[in-house]
């Protein structure tokens, strides 16, 4: 299953969204209140679709009043609306996050159905396999997890965990702080990344978080979504569900959790077009450390040298051997010379 957080905050992306620009649900036509996980969601997404008929011309700075008193669910005031909607990441991605939604809507399913299958007929089979595996992809994060955050009365938008009071700006080496700048550059201005991506390949980030983030921006942009923190974490997600909650170390004596580095990143102060430039540098660098290995591996030894065959030549076997007509070459034939004729001069 999709991990609660992500699909939470998707959901919420869709309706703040929707709630800065109520058009945008042409655009989500097929997605259904009841896809929603947590019924918070489905009651608001079914006002909002109900008021487009019932109040068209309400504007949008007093949709969240209307919205709210449609849904009439403790804490979801006006004010919660007006928060989902400045927490949505991009209003012109309604349907990236709405695919979101509906993948996890889909895998819920399925996974209700592989348990359906199990305790049909108990007893009646030994264990099959196939639903075996199919269980086992489908239960990425305890079952328990998502009916916890989906039974959780009004979830409060999403906001990245803010830093404990007094803590420093996070201080890396100058490689990883230099990929740091690359990924936060690609992130805050997506456009660069086709440009990037076509020569610079993910080896050159140190393996883990880094390396991922980058393979899932690159992968995001392919399918031609927009780049955002969610969007990205989305993917991250799917890489490799098991490890989303390893920390990222950023120092020696701090370690932060992916969705916090990624937070971080989208944070990040970095000039436009620092992807291009520093990507450069992190190519040249790749190169010289490749370069300097494959030296260091070659033995320059006096020993190692004198390892190589030695070819020892004799005079004489080579005068003998060249003396001696091999057998199986033929004599060129003889030259034929002109036949010497004479005019014949009569008197």
């Amino acid at each position: 299953m999709t991990h609660p957080d992500l699909v939470l905050r998707a959901e919420q992306a869709v309706i703040g969204a929707a709630l800065r620009d109520r058009q945008r649900l042409d655009d989500i036509a097929y997605l259904t209140p009841d896809r929603m996980a947590h019924p918070t969601h489905r009651a608001v997404l079914t006002a909002l679709i109900d008021s487009r008929t019932s109040s068209p011309t309400t504007p949008t700075a007093q949709l969240p009043e209307l919205v709210a008193q449609r849904t009439a669910i403790p804490g979801v005031t006006a004010d919660y609306l007006r928060r989902l909607a400045d927490a949505a990441p991009l209003p012109r991605a309604i349907a990236s996050y709405a695919r979101m939604v509906q993948e996890a809507a889909v895998r819920r399913d399925l996974a209700q159905h592989v348990d359906r299958l199990r305790t049909a007929t108990p007893g009646l089979r030994g264990p099959d396999p196939v639903l075996d595996r199919l269980a086992q992809a489908m239960r990425h994060t305890e079952h328990a997890a998502p009916v916890a955050k989906y039974n959780e009365p009004t979830p409060a938008p999403y906001e990245p965990r803010a830093r404990p009071a007094g803590e420093g700006e996070v201080r890396v080496e100058t490689r990883l702080e230099r990929q740091d700048a690359v990924l936060a550059d690609l992130l805050q201005h997506p456009e660069q990344v086709r440009e990037v991506s076509t020569w610079l390949y993910p080896e050159v980030f140190e393996e883990g978080p880094r390396r991922e983030v980058y393979e899932a921006i690159v992968v995001v942009a392919e399918r031609g979504e927009p780049v955002d923190q969610l969007t990205v974490e989305w993917e991250v997600y799917q890489q490799d569900p098991q490890a989303y909650e390893v920390t990222v170390e950023v120092r020696v004596e701090q370690r932060e959790e992916r969705p916090d580095y990624l937070a971080r990143l989208a944070a990040t102060a970095v000039v436009v077009g620092a992807a291009i430039e520093l990507s450069g540098e992190m190519m040249a660098e790749d190169i010289r450390t490749k370069l300097a290995t494959d030296f260091a591996a070659i033995d320059l030894t006096p020993q190692a040298a004198g390892a190589e065959p030695k070819v020892d030549l004799d005079v004489r076997t080579i005068t003998s051997a060249a003396q001696v007509e091999p057998a199986f070459l033929l004599q060129p034939p003889p030259i034929q010379q002109a036949p010497n004729i004479q005019p014949n001069i009569r008197p």
